[in-house]
């Protein structure tokens, strides 16, 4: 499940970010948090699994037609492609009239999840 970040959730964010490959220097990692909470663009997501324990983390980009995914991360029990596929799913259920767009170092993942997501609407229909 999404959860939006909140100030309380800072230790955790920071934890969950600190996963990124590009966030492993603290000044760095606390920088991008900071561009987080400051600017009205950008948007933090945590996700609970169903357990209810925070493994997730998600920063989006926002902008009138899509949504650019900038950070995905997981806890090393969930660095799996279903995780990834579901915080997607989420992000697609929450901001339904935007499309999802990633940089370079992520496009054969949400190339991989757009395939998987075409596929379930053909056989829903």
């Amino acid at each position: 499940m999404l959860v939006k970040y909140k100030q309380d959730y800072q230790k955790i964010a920071l934890g969950l970010l600190s996963y990124t490959p590009d966030l492993k220097d603290f000044e760095r990692l606390s920088a991008e948090l900071q561009s987080y909470n400051s600017e009205d663009n950008l948007q933090l997501y945590l996700w609970k699994n169903h357990q209810g324990d925070f493994v997730g983390i998600c920063g989006v980009e926002l902008d009138d037609t899509f949504i650019l995914l900038r950070h995905l991360a997981f806890t090393p029990d969930y660095r799996n492609q279903e995780s990834q596929f579901a915080v997607l799913d989420a992000l697609a259920d929450t901001y339904t009239d935007k499309r999802i767009m990633a940089p370079m170092s992520m496009s054969d993942l949400l190339t991989s999840w757009e395939q998987h997501h075409s596929q379930e609407q053909r056989d829903e229909d």
